[in-house]
């Protein structure tokens, strides 16, 4: 292993984060949010329905107190950095997409103790989680995301020069945390399967990125971004919880596989996304014959 995961992770999350500051401004994010009925809804998606349907879903198959304990935390936590690989392509909506990926990230903190107390097997806890996750926050999205900010008010000819090149470092980041994860993620296959946790983990995606698609309202390009948003769950932080709380036990593995799942899934969705909106532009936006 060249780089460890981790690092790698936090850098690809700064440097997107510091790339969409770069594109965008201060009230441009505020005025993202501006639609409180589609915040409610994706909150409520994230926080209340998906939840729901992991409950379901470790009730219908026949899992393992491990898997069932993963599978039930990856469904309440909401909220991924890892999203920006995705949603920072919907140009149209690069600021909801970042301010979205903070909001989502914040609330991530307020249901890990809800998440963790209705596990009865859970070992030990304290607040040290919380407070590691939210010095996380702000020091791998708010700040670059910030720094962002200020450097296109300040100096906008050089913020615009930076975008081209950290959008490429960004995904050659991505590239590398997939590749350094590859031995992880297929002994984390090895470790889950049997008793359909996997088929439990791609219904649980597949139905939260529909959940979505469908409260992201008219607007093709909000859609793409809540359905991504929303079906990418927490793992890191979920992975986090499990080492920590539940130490000696498989639950580290459930969040592996789910990364495992989420990325190809997206992508696909991603391009097929792309595809029909070239197949299908919205109405006036398509080309224009000219006159004769």
């Amino acid at each position: 292993m060249i780089i460890r995961p981790l690092p790698l992770l936090n850098f690809f999350v700064v440097v997107v984060m510091f790339s969409i500051g770069l594109r965008t401004r201060g009230g441009e994010l505020l005025s993202a949010l501006g639609d409180r009925f589609l915040l409610v809804r994706t909150l409520l998606a994230n926080c209340v329905v998906i939840p729901i349907v992991g409950f379901l879903l470790v009730h219908l198959f026949p899992l393992t107190s491990a898997a069932r304990i993963g599978i039930m935390l990856l469904a309440a936590i909401p909220g991924t950095p890892i999203a920006l690989q995705f949603t920072r392509l919907a140009k149209t909506r690069l600021a909801f997409a970042a301010a979205l990926t903070f909001v989502l990230s914040l609330v991530s903190i307020a249901m890990i103790p809800l998440a963790i107390a209705t596990m009865p097997e859970m070992v030990r806890h304290d607040e040290k989680p919380l407070l590691l996750l939210l010095a996380t926050i702000a020091v791998y999205v708010a700040l670059p995301l910030w720094v962002g900010l200020w450097t296109a008010k300040r100096v906008p000819k050089v913020a615009s020069k930076l975008v081209l090149p950290l959008g490429g470092l960004a995904t050659v980041a991505f590239l590398l945390l997939m590749w350094e994860t590859r031995l992880m993620r297929h002994q984390a296959f090895d470790a889950i399967r049997g008793g359909g946790a996997v088929l439990a983990m791609f219904l649980l995606l597949l139905v939260s990125m529909a959940i979505g698609w469908w409260v992201g309202g008219p607007d093709r390009e909000t859609r793409r971004v809540v359905a991504t948003s929303t079906g990418m769950r927490s793992v890191i932080v979920v992975l986090y919880i499990a080492r920590y709380c539940f130490p000696g036990s498989n639950v580290h593995v459930v969040p592996i596989v789910y990364f495992s799942l989420m990325v190809p899934t997206n992508l696909l969705f991603h391009l097929a996304f792309s595809s029909w909106h070239k197949l299908r532009p919205v109405e006036g936006t398509r080309p224009t014959k000219k006159a004769a």
